[in-house]
Formats: C-alpha cells, structure tokens, sequence
C-alpha cells in the first residue's frame, strides 16, 4: 500500500481545512499537508457538510444522554 507524501515537506497527515480566497467572503473546504499546511486540493463541499452533519447528530446524542443520565440520579 502507498503512503501519501507531501510534495512540499515529505509529509504523512493530511487535514482538513478552511480557506477565504482573495476578495471572498466565503470559505473553501480544502485538504492540506497537517505539517506546512500546504494546500493539496479542494474538497466536495456536500461530502463536507455531510461529514459536519454526522457530528453534530453525534454530539447532540451524547448531550441526549448525558443529560438524562443526570436526570436519573
């Protein structure tokens, strides 16, 4: 299996990140190298939010039970 490598510094964590292009007011999803931060492409906005969606419903589940962990005692 290859492992991926950042062109830039050699690099093996990627990340996920936000960019504001100039003269934008809004954000880009973007992949980038965890170690320089050099931006190795852009993601699909969708599977972006997506992805956040999933999350969020994660946290809110977690906060659903703890709380009513807290109302049993």
């Amino acid at each position: 299996m290859a492992v991926s490598t950042c062109a830039r510094c050699g690099g093996h964590a990627f990340e996920r990140g936000l960019i504001t292009p100039l003269g934008e007011q809004t954000t880009v999803p973007v992949l980038q190298c965890a170690s320089c931060g050099i931006v190795i492409g852009t993601l699909d906005l969708r599977v972006a939010l997506e992805d956040l969606q999933k999350q969020i419903v994660a946290i809110d589940t977690g906060l659903v039970r703890i709380a009513k962990a807290l109302s049993e005692q």
